[in-house]
């Protein structure tokens, strides 16, 4: 993403990448292990996976919100929603590493 692209709503299009980028990259079990939670598995101990985290603009979502679609092996399909609060006070700009 560009700093241009994001605009006025960079704060909540760089949690949206991250939360996608965060899903795609270990897998559902390594995730769930990492947090101290119980794994999702089969009924054959076969963990669910993450088959798909897309953006909303990437999953066809007809939304002026930001959030990312997690599509589950079982089937299963989630939608995280990045709603704004409340805006920065004073001025915040990109820095590309």
């Amino acid at each position: 993403m560009i700093g241009d692209e994001l605009g006025e709503y960079a704060h909540e299009g760089i949690l949206e990448a991250v939360v996608r980028h965060l899903l795609t990259t270990a897998d559902l079990d390594q995730l769930c292990d990492d947090a101290d939670l119980p794994q999702l598995t089969y009924g054959d101990g076969t963990p669910v996976t993450i088959d798909s985290a897309r953006i909303d603009r990437d999953a066809q979502v007809m939304t002026l919100d930001r959030g990312v679609w997690l599509e589950l092996s079982d089937g299963t399909v989630f939608g995280l929603t990045v709603h704004t609060g409340a805006r920065p006070r004073g001025e915040v700009i990109l820095r590309r590493r």
